[in-house]
C-alpha cells in the first residue's frame, strides 16, 4: 500500500503479517586498541546504532498479485515497518474539536503507554483493527498519550510503531499456486533512540548482576590467553605470553517476557554501546569456598585452593549472603596453614558465616560484540544471546 506522509514522503505500507521468527538486530561499531600486555583502549565510532529488522511473511491466494506487484515495484523505494513486536490495544480512536489560539482545529489523541515503546515526535505510527489500518504522523508524544497530526477514526484499534525503512538486498519469495512467502530483511532509515539508565556504579563502572542462563543442564565458557610459541621442529619447544592475566569468556543468554523486560534490555544495549562501555559482573561460580564461623567483618578465612599461588591476581569478590549479591575489593591475602588463606575485604561483609551462599570473583566484562540480534519468539518472548569477555580482574 502507497501512502503519502508530511515527513517522509512516500513510502510502502508494509501490509502483510510477520510470521514467527522475526529478528531485530540493534548494531554499533567500536575500535579497540590492545596493548601488548593485553589491555584494551575502546573509542565508540557510532552516536547512534544502526537497526536492521528481518520479516518473513505469507499471503493466501486472493493476495500473491497484489504482493507481487508491490514487492516488484517498491524493493528499492522506502517502507513503512510496523514493529508488530510492540503492539499494544488502544480501543476507539476518533477526532475531536479542541480550540487553539481561538481557532477551532480537529486534533486526535490516542491513550497509551508511551514511556517503552519506540514512538518519538515526527515519526509515524499505526492504527489497526480487524477490517482496516492507518498509518498517521505523530506530531508530538505525551507520557500518557499520542497527539496526531491526521484525523482518524478507527474503533478497536491496535497500536503500533512504525520505522521507516529501505530494503538491505533482495526479496526471497517461496511460492505455490495457493500462497506466497517472502523474506526481506530492511535497514531502519529513523534510527531509535533509547534513553539509558545507569545502573548501581562500583570503582567508577556500572555494576550489573544479572542471570546467567543455562545452555541446556551447563553453561560453555572458554578460558583464553594470548600464546607465543617457538617451535623449530627440533629440541624443546618453547611457549610464553605477553598477556598480564587470562581471559574468561561466555554467552549471556536471556530470555525477555513482554515490553517492559525488551525495553529494560534496549536499555543495556545501549548503554553498553557494543563493545565500548564495560561493567562489573560476578563469575557466579562457587571460585571461593568459606571457612570462617560465626559473625564476618572485615576478615574471613577460605579454603587455599590454589589462590595464593595462581589467581591472587584477581582482587573484587562478590558474595551472596541472604540472597542478596554484594561486591567488595580484597586488600590484603595471607595463607594461614598449607589449607586456609585470610583475605581482608573492603567494605566490611557484616554477616553471619552461616548466611554466606556463594563466593564468586566479579569481572570486569564488555559485550563481545558490536551488533545484537534479538529473535522474536511469538506471542511475547524474545531471546538474546550475545558474547561477553572479562577484560579486567
Amino acid at each position: 500500500m502507497k501512502v503519502m506522509t508530511n515527513s517522509f514522503g512516500e513510502v510502502i505500507l508494509l501490509t502483510s503479517p510477520a510470521l514467527v521468527g522475526a529478528t531485530e538486530s540493534i548494531g554499533f561499531k567500536t575500535d579497540i586498541f590492545e596493548s601488548k600486555n593485553g589491555t584494551e583502549t575502546r573509542i565508540p565510532l557510532k552516536d547512534k546504532a544502526r537497526q536492521t529488522l528481518g520479516f518473513s511473511s505469507i499471503v493466501l491466494k486472493e493476495e500473491i498479485a497484489k504482493n507481487f506487484n508491490v514487492q516488484w515495484g517498491g524493493i528499492r523505494k522506502n517502507w513503512a515497518v510496523p514493529l508488530f513486536q510492540e503492539s499494544q490495544f488502544v480501543g476507539d480512536v476518533v477526532s475531536e474539536t479542541v480550540v487553539i489560539d481561538e481557532q477551532e482545529v480537529e486534533q486526535t489523541s490516542v491513550l497509551c503507554r508511551t514511556d517503552i515503546f519506540s514512538f518519538y515526535d515526527g515519526c509515524l505510527a499505526l492504527l489497526k483493527n480487524d477490517t482496516e489500518q492507518v498509518l498517521v504522523e505523530v506530531q508530538a508524544v505525551e507520557s500518557d498519550r499520542l497527539l496526531l497530526a491526521n484525523a482518524v477514526k478507527i474503533t478497536n484499534a491496535k497500536l503500533y510503531p512504525v520505522r521507516v525503512c529501505f530494503i538491505n538486498g533482495d526479496i526471497s519469495r517461496q511460492i505455490s499456486g495457493i500462497h506466497a512467502q517472502a523474506s526481506i530483511t530492511f535497514s531502519v532509515i529513523d534510527e531509535p533512540e533509547v534513553e539509558e539508565s545507569i545502573p548501581e556504579q562500583f570503582l567508577s563502572n556500572d555494576l550489573h548482576k544479572f542471570c546467567l542462563m543455562l545452555d541446556g543442564s551447563s553453561l560453555e565458557a572458554t578460558i583464553s590467553q594470548q600464546q607465543s610459541m617457538i617451535n623449530n621442529e627440533v629440541g624443546v619447544i618453547y611457549q610464553d605470553t605477553d598477556w598480564d592475566f587470562a581471559r574468561y569468556s561466555k554467552q549471556y543468554r536471556t530470555i525477555l517476557r513482554g515490553p517492559e523486560e525488551l525495553y529494560t534490555y534496549r536499555q543495556f544495549l545501549f548503554r553498553r554501546r557494543g563493545k565500548y562501555r564495560p561493567f562489573w559482573l560476578p563469575t557466579y561460580e562457587s571460585n571461593m569456598r568459606c571457612k570462617s564461623t560465626g559473625f564476618i567483618s572485615s576478615v574471613l578465612l577460605i579454603e587455599s585452593d590454589q589462590y595464593k599461588q595462581l589467581a591472587d591476581q584477581r582482587k573484587h569478590i562478590a558474595i551472596k549472603s541472604n540472597g542478596v549479591w554484594t561486591v567488595h575489593i580484597i586488600t590484603a591475602s595471607a595463607l594461614t596453614s598449607a589449607s586456609t588463606v585470610q583475605i581482608t575485604i573492603t567494605p566490611a561483609l557484616n554477616k553471619n558465616a552461616s548466611t554466606v551462599g556463594r563466593i564468586s570473583y566479579l569481572g570486569l566484562h564488555r559485550l563481545d560484540a558490536d551488533s545484537v540480534e534479538l529473535h522474536y519468539q511469538g506471542a511475547g518472548p524474545v531471546e538474546v544471546s550475545v558474547p561477553i569477555l572479562e577484560i579486567g580482574v
